[in-house]
């Protein structure tokens, strides 16, 4: 991040500006104000709950001017390293209340900090939120969710140089003025150049779901349809469904995680054995009843709140498992992003260590599960094959 960025965020901290609130202008104090939002581009990895702080930027006056009729305009940033991001609402709070005049003198500590201390996920995002009116005057609120892998963030900014450049080269250059690029940049224009690197859009829409729609469907949002129909097919439950088939156990042999697997219910090993899975509705999740060679484990699915939003919980007894819904092609992939024992939030890198698959084969759905520890090595791994049963 350049200096002047620094300078410029060090010098309007905590000072009041100006903003559209309830339809009117009005003041705010940026990095005094601030909100919470998870980024979740439907079938990616979400980004950890950040926590956004008002910022001054131009976009403030301009998306108020080009459209009168909006009732707030807020714009926030979400520095890090986090605990960077405290003290700066920590010190933008002494600007507010007067006890400093303003906080220019901390800019190069700032800019140190932010290009020199580095930890945490090597990523980044945005996103924008619309709250308006539906043709019957329900509220709608529709979001747009752009993550950034490694180091294609920074980029984003010099993009839309780089599609002017382009649609001039093309023969259709913007006309000459200074003015906002609302009419001269679209959001295809970013869309063909994200498709190079490692960047990522999506929508996603806050309504009451329909009737019966299924979990998953919910959790993935327009990524659902790039499922494969065996895939859609074992998560499209509306009250109850069955499915049958055979598969491999594979069991640990540390003695510990032979203790894990026993409590927790997890089949014996052996190969081709007989399953049965049934899942139910229960509540707004369903509960999975897995039985393997005559043995039957069960757990409790539900959407993550919270920090856990757009995760899937899934509890097996006294641990819960918080896990990414990762739409690989037409495979569905389970990343494990939080945990907790006995209802107390753990360390990730103390937890169970996961790898799960859905696919289709030969008109079958096709699973894939290995659970391990650190501690303990494989604690189980299984997979086969699942047909449903005639209602």
């Amino acid at each position: 991040m350049g200096p002047n960025v620094i300078r410029a965020i060090a010098s309007y901290s905590g000072q009041k500006i100006s903003l559209k609130r309830g339809g009117r202008l009005a003041t705010g104090s940026p990095f005094t104000e601030s909100m919470r939002f998870v980024i979740a581009v439907p079938g990616r990895i979400p980004l950890e709950s950040r926590r956004f702080s008002l910022v001054d930027v131009p976009d403030l006056r301009t998306l108020a001017e080009l459209w009168p009729q909006s009732a707030d305009v807020w714009m926030g940033a979400g520095p890090v390293p986090v605990p960077l991001h405290w003290v700066l609402t920590a010190f933008a709070w002494l600007v507010r209340i007067r006890l400093l005049p303003t906080l220019s003198w901390m800019a190069d500590a700032i800019h140190f900090v932010t290009n020199h201390v580095r930890w945490g996920e090597h990523r980044g995002g945005m996103f924008v939120e619309v709250h308006g009116q539906g043709k019957d005057g329900e509220r709608i609120v529709r979001e747009w969710h752009l993550l950034a892998e490694a180091d294609d963030g920074p980029l984003i900014p010099c993009m839309a140089l780089e599609a002017i450049i382009r649609k001039s080269l093309a023969g259709a250059p913007p006309p000459s003025g200074a003015r906002t690029a609302v009419s001269d940049v679209c959001l295809s224009d970013y869309e063909a150049l994200f498709a190079r690197r490692t960047i990522y859009t999506g929508i996603r829409e806050r309504a009451p779901a329909p009737p019966n729609m299924p979990l998953y469907q919910r959790a993935l949002g327009q990524a659902w349809d790039q499922l494969a129909p065996e895939v859609r097919q074992l998560h499209s439950v509306s009250s109850s469904s069955s499915f049958v088939g055979r598969c491999t156990v594979d069991r640990g042999r540390n003695p510990l995680a032979w203790l894990v697997a026993t409590l927790i219910g997890f089949p014996k090993a052996g190969s081709d054995q007989s399953i049965s899975v049934t899942l139910t509705v229960d509540g707004d999740g369903e509960r999975w009843i897995r039985s393997v060679g005559g043995r039957t484990f069960s757990s409790v699915q539900h959407p993550g709140r919270g920090r856990s939003e757009w995760l899937l919980r899934e509890r097996f007894g006294a641990v819960s498992v918080d896990m990414a819904l990762v739409v690989d092609g037409p495979n569905l992939r389970y990343v494990v992003r939080r945990w907790a024992l006995l209802g107390i939030p753990l360390p990730l890198s103390l937890g169970p260590r996961s790898t799960a698959i859905e696919s289709a084969q030969d008109g079958k759905f096709r699973f894939q599960v290995e659970i391990g520890h650190p501690l303990t090595g494989l604690i189980v791994r299984y997979c086969g094959l699942l047909t449903a049963t005639a209602a």
